[in-house]
């Protein structure tokens, strides 16, 4: 309440109506580090999606499905609303503050931190209340008096033989692919973008290995705006060195250009995009972004690094299962909790060959808690019991590939509904990994084939069934994805995509089993080319907690399969005790 207090009345000062926080970065990245987690500090809501407005007599965060159950408890003695986004009779954010804004209302935000995207939608949705516009406000600084720094460690050269090409060779595809779209200039703000274009990683953002930097592309010169200090000793061939603050200066001064000039309106930030000369034509549609799409789909030298860090990981959750059961066997009191899971797979993941750290914060979820479909346990989290389920997501970084994985996993006797549930969740699973599919389908069409098991008992979850996944970079990444709301980007052979369909009954528990798979060819007919899925996670899934009448015969072969596949893969890496127990893991059903 006291931070409410002191905001209002700086906005009063500055003559501001409404004052939008949005817990992102200047890049628009998945995951930000300490400076940028200005939502968390004001609100106490520590989930990765929200936006937070105040005006002068109400206070709302919305957030969507899910970190509702979390944002109620965090929300509580903030004098801030949770506003359940896409909920019947929620208005969205822009709704509220039209609601709210007197006529000619002034609104302010930190221009850095919102996409102009967003930004257009705001415009529109107060385009009748002569709105005036503040858009580098950054009040909550003002507030912040021990605000964490941007970091400034070293970034670090990402191998030959690790990525495949050099950085003069990605320079050129994408040139190439400029010349296709009529692009003169490329302005590239995604640090993943970056990161890859450039073969570079660091540790400027949590769980995610990247640097702070901008680009901008002609057919002639490759501009990088970045800290000098951190690429010191890389070699940058072809790309020009300037400072990181100076890219909205720089272009200001870009008068002219062969072509249109190209951002991402999607992640490009308002304060760029106020910087560019208003005469100069503009390409802004996030569908004819280059960088994306390039590294979306995985050359068969990053595949092959991939796949041996899934091997490697499986090796990982193998272990950390084994060592599980063997705690919720053992006499005694169990005295395990949630946060000795993350402990515990951090100290496997550190005897595995080039583990960079963990690709986000692990979700060891037990009970309840899993119904929180991002649920972080902290330090400690809560105690297992031995009953019913525990959900653990988790993921790792190596310097030959980005891993998630999740399981649902039995630590004591399960209902007959928890049975059932989690039969639902993996007949959708099943279903998804055996998709066959006409190429130029989108992962929107596959989305219904995962829920189906779970609509057709009127069930169903509010996340979507599969996310992009980098190569050494960030655990979700576009441009493709599986989920209800349409994506015009169609899946391609090299795609890594996750196929995570789950079940949460707030209150009880929580299920969701999660593979990373790989679009490929399957074959062609008169009827065109087919695609499929390769699953590239090695890691059993608990057969004890399935209700085997609800699976069909190919469900049983595909499960069968897979678990013949993940114990040939692994058990050559295992010791004696470690593969007894994966034989008896990976058992025919």
């Amino acid at each position: 309440m006291e931070k409410l207090a002191q905001l209002r009345a700086r906005m009063k000062a500055q003559g501001i109506d409404a004052y939008v926080i949005t817990g992102a970065d200047a890049h628009g990245s998945g995951y930000v580090n300490g400076y940028w987690k200005t939502r968390a500090w004001f609100t106490g809501f520590t989930g990765s999606s929200g936006t937070v407005v105040v005006t002068r007599d109400k206070a709302g965060l919305w957030t969507d499905g899910r970190y509702f159950i979390q944002a109620e408890k965090e929300l509580v003695g903030s004098g801030i609303d949770l506003y359940k986004q896409e909920e019947p009779g929620v208005p969205t954010y822009q709704a509220f503050i039209k609601d709210h804004l007197p006529q000619g209302g002034r609104v302010g935000f930190d221009g850095r931190t919102m996409p102009v995207q967003s930004y257009d939608a705001l415009k529109k949705q107060l385009n009748d209340k002569d709105a005036l516009w503040v858009y580098d406000l950054d009040l909550i600084d003002s507030l912040w008096s021990n605000r964490p720094q941007i970091p400034s460690e070293p970034a670090f050269a990402h191998e030959l033989r690790f990525t495949g090409l050099s950085a003069q060779e990605k320079l050129t595809l994408v040139r190439g692919e400029m010349v296709k779209k009529e692009i003169g200039g490329y302005v590239v703000t995604a640090l993943d973008d970056i990161a890859w274009l450039l073969n570079i990683r660091g540790s400027d953002v949590p769980y995610t290995p990247v640097v702070y930097a901008y680009a901008f592309i002609t057919a002639s010169q490759a501009h990088v705006f970045i800290d000098a200090q951190k690429v010191r000793g890389i070699a940058l061939d072809g790309f020009s060195l300037h400072p990181y603050e100076g890219f909205a200066e720089f272009l200001r001064n870009q008068h002219t250009v062969k072509g249109k000039l190209y951002f991402n309106a999607n992640k490009a930030n308002v304060l760029l995009s106020e910087a560019i000369s208003k005469t100069l034509p503009v390409n802004r549609n996030p569908n004819d972004d280059i960088l994306p799409l390039l590294k979306a789909k995985k050359s068969e030298t990053e595949l092959a690094n991939i796949r041996n860090a899934y091997i490697k990981e499986g090796v990982v959750l193998v272990r950390m299962l084994k060592w599980l059961e063997d705690r919720v066997l053992a006499s005694g009191e169990l005295n395990l909790y949630e946060g000795d899971i993350t402990r515990k797979l951090i100290e496997l993941r550190q005897t595995q060959p080039d583990y960079i750290g963990d690709g986000f914060s692990t979700i060891a979820a037990y009970g309840a808690n899993a119904a929180s479909a991002h649920y972080n346990p902290g330090p400690r989290g809560a105690k297992i019991e031995r009953d019913g389920f525990l959900l653990i997501d988790t993921g790792a970084q190596y310097l030959d590939g980005t891993t998630d994985t999740t399981r649902t996993i039995p630590v004591g006797p399960l209902t007959d509904e928890m049975r059932h549930d989690f039969t639902l969740v993996l007949k959708g699973h099943i279903a998804l990994a055996m998709a066959v599919f006409p190429s130029g389908t989108t992962g929107s069409q596959l989305d219904v084939i995962a829920r189906s098991p779970l609509w057709n008992e009127g069930k169903n979850f509010r996340h979507g069934t599969g996310h992009g996944i980098g190569y050494v970079l960030g655990v979700h990444e576009g441009p493709h994805n599986i989920a209800n709301k349409h994506n015009a980007v169609a899946l391609a052979p090299g795609m890594l995509i996750s196929n995570e369909p789950g079940m949460y009954k707030e209150g009880e528990y929580g299920i969701r089993t999660e593979n990373i798979i790989c679009v490929k060819e399957v074959f062609e007919t008169e009827y065109g080319r087919f695609l499929g899925f390769e699953s590239l996670t090695h890691c059993p899934i608990d057969t004890g907690a399935i209700e085997l009448g609800l699976l069909s015969e190919a469900e049983r072969e595909y499960l069968n399969a897979y678990h013949k596949k993940t114990y040939e893969t692994l058990s050559p890496l295992l010791d004696e005790a470690e593969r007894v127990w994966l034989e008896n893991a990976t058992r025919e059903v």
